[in-house]
């Protein structure tokens, strides 16, 4: 929670920092917010999750051609005995759908991207018996500008993600679809 924190401050710094000189480096800022969450996975006993809501951001800088960006949310799951939540934190590394008018063809409209982190389960007896599991993604990007300067954002995000038991050898299969839709500047 504290790395998480640290970084997003860290991140935030930086978009303030470079913010006035953005122009004369080709860089832009990209916010995109959680639409819609789908589980793709299973826990160990083969049921499967469903999200009842999910709140967090997407922070993106972009570059000419490259980009890297930090998410961080929060999935609340549905039908479960109590609250639990599902906390990510992924950091990305893109190309293309940046924004800049320096860059030509498919790739100013599209970009691919890699994204890796953490996935953690929040509740009452989660700490004492999951452990964090890992968590990567593959990313597509959209971007359609509306002027030299704005572009709205769309991206679909393919996580995998699983987390282990303490006292099992069993793992709950947390891998999802997310999609992301924002802004640029």
């Amino acid at each position: 929670m504290r790395v998480a924190r640290i970084s997003i401050r860290i991140f935030l710094i930086l978009f303030i920092v470079i913010g006035v000189t953005s122009k004369a480096y080709s860089i832009n800022y990209n916010f995109l917010i959680p639409m819609n969450y789908k589980f793709t996975g299973k826990d160990s006993t083969g049921k499967e999750f469903e999200a009842d809501k999910t709140q967090g951001v997407m922070l993106h800088i972009g570059f000419t051609r490259w980009g890297i960006g930090l998410e961080t949310y929060e999935t609340k799951l549905k039908n479960t005995s109590e609250d639990i939540n599902l906390k990510t934190n992924l950091y990305d590394i893109t190309y293309g759908a940046t924004g800049d008018e320096k860059l030509k063809g498919i790739w100013k409209y599209l970009g691919i991207g890699y994204g890796f982190g953490t996935d953690e389960l929040v509740c009452s007896y989660c700490n004492e018996n999951m452990f964090k599991g890992f968590a990567m993604q593959y990313i597509l990007i959209f971007d359609y500008s509306v002027k030299k300067s704005f572009s709205i954002k769309a991206s679909i995000h393919q996580k995998t993600s699983k987390i282990r038991h303490k006292y099992k050898t069993v793992k709950d299969d947390l891998s999802s679809t997310v999609i992301n839709i924002g802004i640029g500047f």
